[in-house]
């Protein structure tokens, strides 16, 4: 499947989903210090900056063939962090260009692209507004032609990485054929939400529930992403790199979580600032930050993923601790990838 990526950042996305056997053939982001790490890793896909000048017929011209859109438009607005602004917030707002952006897809495209949308967001997208941004979110992907709509909160630490992300993601599958082979759920976990707007238009605005635990018994199709709890977030049992987020073992470092002021062996959600990004040392009780490279982890991403620009000059650390922070786990998208791709098989 061949995937365009909205709202790029530095391509956590991109990077599970392509682990899962897709194939990034567009990306669009604005932030000139992420583009420059997607320059570097993905150097020969088309991009573009500005999602509000970005067309479906321009998309097309450089990739002929979208069968995925992955995107996670700005949360800021609907984030429980933020003023709560919803879908009528400057940033949180863009959602309506990704919008635009599949309908022009589709009509360019004489509704053959694209065959599946996936949206991320964080969990306060279903209750901004009292609901009612959740509902207008499905209602704009069923106008925008979806057949099968299906919604779960998926919590990255059931999926390999020692880390609390919790984030909603909306599936919506445009494609008849698809839809027809989509098994029900789709995504195969303890409570997920799925609208089905074949006969109807209007998709379900109930807020879903919540998956805290949904995935905790399938580690086996899920992996561990280089992290084990005798070796902490190292990637390698030989690498030299501080063992960090467990609880036993003389002088490792634990997770602090600043908000609840409790010690936990998994980390609270990495943030786009750098305040969260702390560990406490058993030994000494001394708080450190963690090292991008932990924030990297912790995202299951390739080690030194957000580290060097494609000239070969290093990012500063302040712009790799927000680009963590306003990533997607990899394991989670990968896992969601291999579900979709097992429909084609």
């Amino acid at each position: 499947m061949k995937v365009l990526s909205l709202f790029s950042g530095v391509g956590g996305f991109d990077a599970g989903l392509e682990a899962a056997g897709m194939q990034t053939v567009f990306q669009c982001e604005w932030d000139k210090h992420a583009l420059n790490i997607l320059n570097r890793h993905w150097a020969n896909v088309p991009k573009w900056e500005d999602v509000s000048t970005l067309t479906g017929k321009h998309i097309l011209s450089q990739a002929p063939e979208v069968d995925v859109v992955a995107w996670g438009s700005p949360c800021q607005d609907l984030s429980l962090a933020g003023k709560r602004a919803g879908l009528d917030g400057q940033r949180s707002g863009l959602f309506h260009q990704g919008i635009r952006i599949i309908k022009e897809l589709r009509e360019e495209s004489n509704n053959e692209y694209p065959r599946i949308s996936i949206w991320e967001n964080v969990a306060g997208a279903l209750s901004s507004n009292g609901g009612a941004d959740f509902g207008v979110i499905l209602n704009e992907m069923a106008e925008a032609g979806a057949l099968v709509i299906e919604w779960a909160v998926l919590d990255a630490q059931f999926f390999g990485v020692p880390q609390r992300r919790r984030r909603v993601f909306v599936v919506a599958i445009f494609d008849s054929a698809i839809a027809r082979n989509c098994p029900d759920p789709l995504l195969p976990v303890k409570e997920s939400v799925r609208g089905n707007t074949a006969t109807s238009k209007t998709a379900r605005e109930k807020v879903a529930r919540e998956t805290a635990t949904s995935t905790g018994s399938q580690s086996s199709d899920i992996g561990t992403i280089g992290f084990s709890h005798t070796q902490g977030l190292s990637a390698q049992p030989s690498e030299s790199a501080f063992p960090t987020l467990r609880t036993e073992g003389n002088g490792m470092a634990v997770a602090y979580d600043e908000y609840n002021d409790s010690i936990s062996p998994v980390h609270h959600a990495l943030r786009a600032g750098t305040k969260q990004s702390t560990g406490v040392l058993e030994s000494t009780m001394t708080v450190r930050r963690l090292t991008p490279l932990e924030c990297e982890r912790l995202m299951g991403w390739q080690d030194d993923h957000t580290r060097w620009n494609p000239d070969g000059t290093e990012q500063a650390d302040t712009h790799r601790y927000k680009q963590c922070g306003n990533g997607v786990a990899s394991p989670v998208a990968k896992w969601i990838g291999q579900k979709l791709m097992d429909i084609e098989r």
